[in-house]
């Protein structure tokens, strides 16, 4: 922990990767109602700025899409912004549609994606003082 925030997993490159300990820490930042930016990497030739929000604060007006003030929010910096449930974990081919990375990338955020979902499910789950 560094100021109260676990510090990920970094390759020798600065930048995050999938595993069980960044997605552990994504979603403990996360059920703190905190928001973070990580610069991820599929580990191959993709690297993508990315920032999670878990829940608004603040819904005012009709969403389109279905989107409700307590999904799992992901920008992709300069690509794409979607807002997913957090109930079960997602096939890959949702997530390549609504944020629109293809091929091995869009494999790689799927896991990413998944792998904080299950984590965020320990704490709705698990925890009591947590933010729902």
């Amino acid at each position: 922990m560094k100021g109260g925030i676990n510090v990920l997993e970094l390759n020798m490159y600065g930048e995050v990767e999938n595993s069980k300990k960044n997605y552990k820490d994504i979603a403990d930042i996360l059920s703190k109602n905190r928001t973070i930016g990580i610069g991820w990497t599929d580990g191959k030739d993709s690297h993508y700025d990315i920032l999670f929000k878990y829940g608004l604060d603040y819904k005012i007006g009709t969403f389109q899409r279905g989107i409700r003030s307590d999904y799992l929010f992901i920008s992709i910096i300069g690509w794409t912004s979607y807002g997913f449930r957090t109930d079960s974990l997602k096939d890959s081919s949702y997530i390549i549609e609504k944020l629109g990375i293809n091929g091995e990338a869009g494999e790689k955020i799927t896991e990413l994606i998944n792998g904080i979902i299950e984590e965020l499910s320990y704490y709705e789950n698990h925890c009591l003082q947590f933010r729902w």
